[in-house]
């Protein structure tokens, strides 16, 4: 019953915040990735080069990756549950079992997760792009980022609970 006011911030902060992705969050959140993947992900892999460009017959925002053969791109949809991700920590700050201190620190551990392997994954799309399974294999590649942010708001609800909780109902 105590954790009624978080819930009801996790739902609206998930509709705030996709409605902010839907109108004009998408394209600065790709920038982000945009420029994470040309600063680190280039270095360390054979994309030469990386596009962010709004595919109007789509209509979708689509990264494209230049490889030394090939482009190969993909909707930035890839990154959605960041959003789910976003809400849920905005909710953690009304959690009365822990700290704004500690909900920070959750926030900037599972954004740096999320955020890592959303750069990596274009490394993935070098050998499904050669693969007779690309779409399948694709498939279900983009829907890894949506199991992950369930695992680490899963992960999130233990540590508090099992942590934070007992913390907060021991005697002074």
């Amino acid at each position: 019953m105590k954790q009624y006011r978080r819930n009801i911030v996790f739902i609206v902060a998930g509709i705030v915040f996709y409605l902010l992705w839907s109108n004009g969050g998408e394209p600065v959140y790709g920038r982000l990735v945009k420029t994470g993947v040309e600063k680190f992900t280039t270095k360390v892999s054979k994309i030469e080069s990386v596009r962010l460009e709004y595919m109007k017959a789509e209509n979708k925002t689509m990264l494209f990756f230049k490889y030394p053969d090939r482009t190969t791109k993909i909707a930035l949809e890839y990154c959605l549950p960041i959003v789910l991700l976003l809400a849920w920590h905005l909710s953690l700050y009304f959690d009365r079992r822990i700290s704004a201190k500690v909900a920070s620190k959750l926030l900037l551990y599972n954004f740096l997760i999320v955020y890592f392997i959303q750069l990596m994954f274009p490394l993935l799309l070098y050998n499904i792009s050669q693969s007779k399974m690309k779409s399948m294999g694709l498939f279900i590649g983009l829907q890894v980022f949506g199991f992950l942010v369930f695992f680490l708001i899963l992960k999130d609800s233990f540590i508090i609970k099992y942590k934070y909780s007992q913390l907060a109902n021991e005697p002074n």
